[in-house]
């Protein structure tokens, strides 16, 4: 009997054991058919102004006659599979902002209005004053990289001041202009290639009219041999004056002009056709 026991015990623990090997080897086993997947990170990179100069679209403010909105314009961002836009302005004492989507495939160029300040659902709209300086994000995404570019630069509501916040840029109008409506901004990027290497970044004026655009420009950045502005179809050559790091130019232009139409959000989303008028950029060769 004892015998018997041993045996049926016997033969349940090889049982046991070969259906433990069995499952073992089983799991151990890759599927060949099975794809390698690489998991995605976390958080993507960000990389701040390292963009490549001629792979940066070149991107404006316009300001409007009625000073309730800008028109935004960037011109080459269909080189991007994604795009986004942050806006950040200072207006009076109080800090404004602006986000919007850019749907994809990017139009070039892409136009989109902006208001400068809100409005509520039933139609109701209050607008900032008091316009100063803000900064501009531009986040760009392309096929067949895990990094975002983030394009950040400065602009200035020229009536309300008349530097750029990182101290590099200044413009002083003339009592001809000084009280025309001007937004003076970081344009990223360039309409047309240059041949030349470039210094700091595109230095760009956007007004509501083609009056003449005259003052003073000076620019904190050593190593400048010469200087270039956009007419709208080619770079001219500007004069400047240097002193140590220190370039003056004196500015006494037409801007140069570009159709667009717009949705007015403002007016319960109603459609315009205007002119935008820009005077450069204007670029610093080394």
């Amino acid at each position: 009997m004892k015998r018997k026991n041993l045996y049926i015990l016997g033969t349940v623990l090889f049982v046991i054991l070969i259906s433990a090997i069995f499952f073992l080897v089983k799991g151990s086993k890759k599927d060949p058919n099975a794809a390698v997947k690489k998991q995605s990170p976390l958080t993507t990179k960000i990389l701040i102004n390292e963009l490549p100069l001629s792979d940066r679209p070149f991107t404006v403010l316009v300001p409007h006659v009625t000073n309730r909105l800008f028109t935004f314009v960037t011109i080459g961002a269909d080189k991007a599979q994604t795009a986004s836009l942050d806006l950040e302005y200072q207006s009076g004492d109080l800090l404004k902002g602006a986000r919007a989507s850019i749907e994809s495939p990017i139009a070039s160029p892409y136009i989109k209005a902006m208001i400068l300040g809100s409005c509520s659902t039933g139609g109701k709209c209050t607008f900032d004053t008091d316009l100063k300086s803000g900064t501009e994000k531009l986040k760009l995404t392309f096929a067949g990289q895990d990094v975002t570019h983030l394009l950040k630069g400065d602009f200035v509501f020229l009536t309300g001041q008349k530097n750029f916040p990182d101290g590099k840029v200044s413009f002083e109008p003339s009592k001809l202009s000084a009280k025309e409506n001007m937004i003076m901004m970081n344009s990223f990027g360039l309409p047309m290639p240059v041949t030349q290497e470039t210094l700091l970044y595109p230095v760009v004026i956007s007004a509501t009219s083609d009056k003449l655009i005259t003052g003073t420009m000076t620019i904190n950045q050593a190593g400048v041999t010469s200087a270039a502005i956009y007419d709208g179809t080619a770079y001219q050559p500007l004069k400047v004056l240097q002193k140590d790091s220190t370039v003056t130019i004196a500015l006494n232009q037409k801007p140069w002009s570009m159709k667009a139409d717009i949705t007015r959000d403002d007016e319960k989303g109603t459609q315009e056709s205007l002119t935008l008028y820009l005077l450069g950029p204007i670029v610093l060769y080394k």
